[in-house]
């Protein structure tokens, strides 16, 4: 009788125990969750910060087509000139709405990783990471395409001033 009081004593001390030590992990998971989705918001948040400033370069550089596209199209003295000039202001247009849309699709994921149902599934966890890092992946080469679309703008401006003098 003594030993089986004994016995239930330590039994109840290790179920304490390790209810601490699980109590305690499980608070550590979800200290680790939420700094986690913290970082993944900031991250959120530097990206549409670049896909605004982006979306500003390439507003500008549709500004700038365009006026020389209205200063130019008459003294472009063939119409090939005149057609690049036409197909780099819409390849801008069309840039300039891809990157909205990317905008768009960045913050709906930010607010999905704000959602704490989805945060609790770690499937949907996982492949909300990977959304993400597409996403951040897709604003590098949005980037790339705005500054490549910038050195063409530049060429096709030398080579106008080139040919009217």
């Amino acid at each position: 009788m003594k030993t089986l009081k004994i016995m239930t004593s330590a039994l109840l001390m290790c179920f304490i125990t390790v209810s601490g030590v699980i109590a305690q992990q499980t608070g550590q998971q979800q200290q680790q969750m939420q700094q986690k989705m913290q970082q993944q918001m900031e991250q959120s948040q530097k990206m549409i910060q670049k896909m605004n400033q982006l979306m500003d370069r390439t507003h500008a550089i549709n500004k700038e087509m365009n006026q020389h596209m209205n200063q130019n199209m008459q003294q472009a003295q063939n119409e090939q000139m005149q057609n690049q000039y036409r197909n780099m202001y819409r390849f801008s247009e069309q840039l300039g709405l891809t990157l909205g849309n990317l905008k768009n699709t960045a913050e709906r994921c930010d607010l999905m990783l704000q959602d704490r149902d989805m945060q609790r599934d770690r499937d949907m966890q996982r492949d909300m990471d990977r959304l993400h890092q597409h996403l951040n992946d897709m604003t590098g080469e949005a980037e790339e395409a705005v500054k490549t679309m910038e050195r063409l703008t530049e060429r096709l401006r030398d080579r106008q001033s080139q040919s009217t003098n």
